[in-house]
């Protein structure tokens, strides 16, 4: 029996924890194969990580953490637990470069915080006030925040992006654009050119489609669907420095890579019970993998596609989303 995909978990998951007030669900994914005598116990926040060089963060979804690795994951305990107290159900995760700044789409607060590299306590939220459950958060050249929306809780609107113009205390928040014949929105990125790229579950097919917009200084604009571009499962996407779009298909069980407008990916396969979020080491040329149907996240090289290791999660932990920071 196939397992149902982590994304279409989210929008009942979600709804059932906002209606309980609780953000605890280490019981709702069912593991496949895999499994981690070795498991982290969440405790109290630590944080020994290099203050240079490659860390790799992974968001636990379940224990409100993200757990901070540094050197290639091969069973490793973290470095670093960072947002304890401070995230509630925290999904994708995008890292400034230029900065090193984290930024964590926090689902229960309709929130996306932001941390420095090697605090624990954030520095900056910036919140929808419509009231949209963030699933995924990225940022434009110009300093715009940009988050893409499972759905709006309570309300009628199903997926859209959410945009602020950077700054302190929230920023200002530019707008909520609804998602073009979606019945849940997934996760985006960002093209070196601006233009905006995300995933959704297509209202009709129920399938994964891709969308393009631009949103300059915030304001979207039309959306495009991608042509030809389907999902099992739409799952975390990014852009290489080629232009190369790369996504993970969780159902499908495959890492993808576009070489658009060609629609047809090349693929290697990722471990039973595939991969929600993705992210990618330009510099070591490796794919990271956070896997929540497995509870860890796993690493390959790419684009060859073979496995460099695995780092378990948290005890009865949800690892949603991955990012490096080089």
């Amino acid at each position: 029996m196939r397992i149902p995909s982590a994304l279409k978990f989210f929008g009942a998951v979600v709804a059932l924890a906002l209606l309980a007030g609780c953000s605890t669900y280490g019981s709702v994914a069912t593991p496949i194969v895999r499994n981690h005598p070795q498991m982290i116990v969440k405790s109290t926040p630590m944080y020994s990580c290099p203050a240079t060089g490659t860390i790799v963060y992974v968001s636990d979804f379940a224990d409100d953490v993200v757990n901070v690795y540094s050197g290639r994951f091969s069973g490793q305990q973290p470095c670093g637990q960072i947002g304890a107290g401070h995230l509630k159900l925290p999904a994708g995760i995008f890292v400034d470069t230029s900065t090193h700044d984290l930024y964590v789409a926090n689902m229960f607060d309709f929130s996306v915080t932001v941390f420095h590299r090697g605090q624990n306590k954030p520095y900056n939220t910036y919140t929808d006030p419509s009231g949209q459950v963030v699933q995924d958060v990225t940022l434009a050249g110009d300093g715009t925040v940009i988050a893409s929306n499972v759905k709006q809780y309570g309300g009628p609107e199903a997926g859209s992006l959410s945009t602020w113009t950077a700054g302190p205390n929230g920023g200002t928040f530019v707008g909520n654009f609804p998602m073009t014949n979606d019945a849940q929105g997934g996760f985006l990125t960002l093209k070196k050119n601006g233009t905006v790229y995300f995933n959704d579950v297509d209202a009709k097919s129920g399938l994964g489609a891709m969308w393009k917009v631009s949103c300059r200084a915030g304001v979207c604009g039309p959306q495009t669907r991608v042509k030809g571009v389907s999902f099992a499962s739409p799952s975390g996407m990014m852009f290489d420095a080629t232009g190369d779009l790369l996504a993970n298909d969780e159902v499908a069980g495959t890492a993808d890579t576009f070489e658009l407008p060609n629609p047809s990916p090349k693929t290697f396969p990722l471990l039973a019970g595939g991969g929600v979020g993705m992210a990618i080491d330009e510099k070591d040329k490796h794919w990271y993998a956070a896997d929540p149907l497995n509870n860890d996240a796993a690493e390959y090289l790419y684009p060859s596609g073979a496995l460099a290791g695995i780092v378990p999660g948290n005890q009865g932990g949800w690892p949603i989303g991955v990012a490096v920071d080089p």
